[in-house]
């Protein structure tokens, strides 16, 4: 048997040890004892009708977190399968996502870290029927709320829609990720061949924004109209909690050598985004890093970046202060 004719919860499945599965989920962990569980939990409470793998990288966490990881281990020793490292990886500058993934078995590729969940059962199963039914679609996202760990509240939810989509979602590329950008890591289902077709160890700040250029690059993506789970706002977070020149100037770390290494239309445009988007910040905010020299060259590579009128428009508008400019938007529409 390589299917079961209605989905059954991952947890009640049982598999001949032949079959392969056609989903490996791919999980990373540092220090979440308080989070992995619900982690977990939302990983055996997928109903599907094909056998799953969950494949679980462990970075050297200094609390529970291993021992509970263990645990699931011993009692679905077919389900799991856990990398439990003594030295931490992500310091010596690997990437544990690449480590952890090197191993998927999976046709396709569900990725969520430790401290993240699902919320809807049947995410897998509709992913999937929708990528069997479409191979010119490389990965499929959705929705998401954010919770905020320290209030005990949802924050926000994310759930986007286009003019002229249908009721279940719509296809994207590129282009429309230029206005908003629709991908987080734990709504997607990922083709595995288009996930291992490029090489992450070529980038210096390797970042989610690398993974969903190159798996949209010369393909299709799919959004559904649909909520798949809780992205969690903690301080242990690796990048939940950055804001400000921390946030601003990795995005633009990204950028820079996403366009350095590509140089399409795509990673230009938002390559000069995040360039104007720090020039802005460090211009009404002090910090150590930011100085008129480096500022002033900040400025000079989004010249050189701008290929048309309304991206020349932009450096003007760039020496206006962010909450200005949002009040200036709300006037105009108001108006």
């Amino acid at each position: 048997m390589t299917s079961t004719e209605e989905p059954i919860a991952i947890r009640h499945q049982k598999w001949l040890d032949d079959v392969k599965p056609l989903v490996s989920i791919g999980c990373i962990t540092y220090n979440h004892e308080k989070f992995v569980r619900e982690a977990i939990e939302s990983f055996l409470n997928q109903k599907t009708t094909f056998k799953v793998e969950i494949l679980i990288h462990d970075d050297a966490s200094q609390d529970r977190t291993p021992e509970i990881l263990k645990d699931y281990a011993q009692e679905w020793p077919h389900l799991f399968s856990m990398i439990l490292q003594t030295e931490n990886q992500y310091s010596k500058g690997l990437n544990p996502e690449d480590i952890n993934l090197r191993r998927a078995k999976g046709k396709y590729i569900a990725l969520c870290e430790g401290d993240d969940y699902w919320t809807d059962p049947l995410k897998l199963q509709k992913q999937v029927n929708f990528l069997e039914s479409n191979p010119d679609y490389s990965v499929c996202v959705g929705g998401f709320r954010s919770y905020i760990e320290s209030e005990n509240r949802i924050d926000e939810t994310y759930l986007y829609s286009f003019e002229g989509e249908s009721e279940v979602g719509f296809p994207f590329t590129l282009e429309e990720m230029k206005q908003t950008w629709l991908t987080k890591l734990l709504t997607a289902l990922i083709r595995s061949d288009v996930l291992k077709s490029f090489d992450p160890s070529v980038y210096q700040h390797y970042r989610d924004i690398h993974l969903f250029y190159h798996l949209i690059k010369g393909y299709k993506a799919y959004y559904f109209k649909e909520i798949f789970g809780i992205y969690r706002v903690h301080p242990g977070g690796i990048n939940s909690m950055k804001q400000g020149v921390v946030n601003s100037r990795a995005v633009y770390n990204c950028y820079k050598e996403l366009y350095e290494q590509n140089r399409d239309d795509f990673t230009r445009h938002m390559y000069l985004k995040s360039t104007l988007e720090l020039f802005n910040y460090n211009l009404y905010h002090s910090h150590e890093n930011s100085s008129f020299s480096k500022n002033f060259q900040l400025y000079r590579e989004a010249v050189l970046l701008v290929r048309n009128l309304t991206e020349v428009k932009w450096l003007f508008t760039v020496f206006v202060k962010t909450s200005l400019k949002e009040k200036i938007k709300i006037k105009m529409k108001l108006g």
